[in-house]
């Protein structure tokens, strides 16, 4: 019989408790095993540069199309051994085949510059000191196609909320490469109906909770974001906000005015040539880019954004491949769950998951891939009321008053819907 030195089975124990833990997610795995991580600095016109993640196949035997996404949010993990965990609009893009890029916004985390929020487009550029969003992403499309090994000169744009207001942009004034693009729930208007106003209504607690810490000024560039106002010191936030009085004694009490968006936004209470300037519904036009726009109805941060910029597409590019997809979730919902439910409200079936496979898939593998046939009609709607997606040939609908959106008390659409079927062409 063998004897276990006490001694010895208490080092084995705290040497086995300290070993690091490798995650085993599946996804994660897959990416390292199949994709090569770069991070790179593009250069923009005005010399400034932009910090870029890139993930591309690690199989060279063929070409692949580029996906684009630019966010001010961050693109981390940052480091060129540290992997995300998930890449693309969804997985099934990873397996399929994809060259990803991802940039920090100019003047957000690594990237150098200032950051402006909604930053106004500017059509008419002289010098090449002057730019905007558009000529960003016009420029950094410029660097992947020609730096960017294996790719099939093809781009692809998406992104939610924030990012797809940057999408958008992407089709303005777009490079000759972009060939598809998905601006989902895309901050379009802060005054008019996203975010920080709901038709003129300031959003206080909403605003304050999330530009304490976006608009706070970041003296460099860094891969952290920079933090925002936490010491409320209550678990009741009807209170705090109560509490607090007049507007003006947010500055006075908590922010010293130190934060320009926060300024600007109590600045500007009406809607004014500064609002103005900040939504890209005026230049949406000549839009040649396969557009696929993407909402749902019960997002609170961004419904008007995506019917609105469907709307503008339509009107200024009656000839444009344009699309509309609104189903029924919450803010980024078709993203981030199955889409089976909205809290106690079941849908009848996994809405999240058939869009991710049936449409978003489809959609960029053909535009970007010369893959399979994409038959979408004009506008995909889900319609709640009957738990049924349905498909048009125009939204609104031609037979809609006066081209708006009715909703009877019960939430159902003001018209009457077909029987028996999912399916309904105008």
């Amino acid at each position: 019989m063998h004897s276990i030195n006490l001694s010895m089975l208490v080092a084995l124990f705290i040497v086995a408790s300290h070993s690091p833990v490798i995650a085993q997610n599946p996804d994660e795995e897959y990416i390292r095993a199949h994709y090569t991580k770069r991070e790179v600095y593009i250069t923009m016109r005005d010399d400034k540069r932009l910090f870029t993640i890139l993930y591309g196949p690690k199989n060279a035997s063929q070409t692949y199309p580029i996906m684009l996404m630019r966010t001010p949010y961050g693109i981390g993990p940052y480091g060129e051994e540290a992997y995300k965990s998930r890449i693309g609009p969804n997985m099934m893009f990873a397996r399929e085949g994809y060259i990803f890029a991802y940039q920090d916004v100019r003047g957000k985390r690594m990237s150098e510059g200032d950051f402006v929020a909604v930053r106004p487009h500017n059509p008419n550029k002289i010098s090449k000191y002057e730019i905007d969003e558009s000529s960003d992403t016009y420029d950094t499309i410029e660097w992947l196609i020609n730096n960017v090994g294996n790719n099939n000169g093809r781009v692809g744009t998406w992104g939610i909320s924030a990012p797809g207001f940057y999408t958008t942009h992407t089709v303005i004034d777009a490079h000759p490469a972009l060939k598809a693009a998905s601006p989902q729930a895309p901050v379009t208007d802060w005054f008019l109906g996203d975010d920080r106003h709901h038709n003129g209504a300031f959003m206080f607690q909403a605003s304050f909770s999330f530009l304490s810490s976006y608009g706070a000024v970041r003296p460099e560039p860094t891969p952290d974001g920079t933090p925002g106002f936490s010491d409320y010191g209550t678990p009741d936030g009807y209170k705090w906000y109560f509490d607090v009085g007049p507007i003006s004694n947010i500055n006075k009490r908590y922010l010293d005015g130190q934060n320009p968006l926060w300024n600007a936004m109590v600045d500007h209470g009406t809607y004014d040539a500064w609002w103005q300037a900040r939504t890209p519904l005026p230049h949406l036009r000549n839009i040649s880019v396969p557009t696929m726009i993407v909402g749902g109805f019960f997002d609170a941060q961004d419904l008007y954004g995506p019917l609105k910029t469907y709307q503008a597409i339509e009107r200024n590019n009656p000839n444009a491949d344009n699309i509309l997809v609104m189903g029924p979730w919450w803010h980024g919902g078709w993203s981030r769950s199955d889409g089976e439910r909205y809290q106690d409200i079941y849908f009848g079936s996994k809405t999240g998951v058939q869009y991710r496979e049936n449409i978003e898939l489809p959609f960029f593998n053909y535009y970007l891939k010369d893959k399979g046939e994409f038959s979408l009609p004009e506008a995909s709607i889900f319609v709640s009321g009957t738990n049924a997606w349905h498909q048009f040939e125009q939204w609104p609908p031609a037979h809609v008053k006066n081209q708006d959106l009715y909703l009877h008390p019960s939430g159902d659409l003001s018209f009457e819907m077909p029987t028996g079927t999912g399916d309904y062409d105008e």
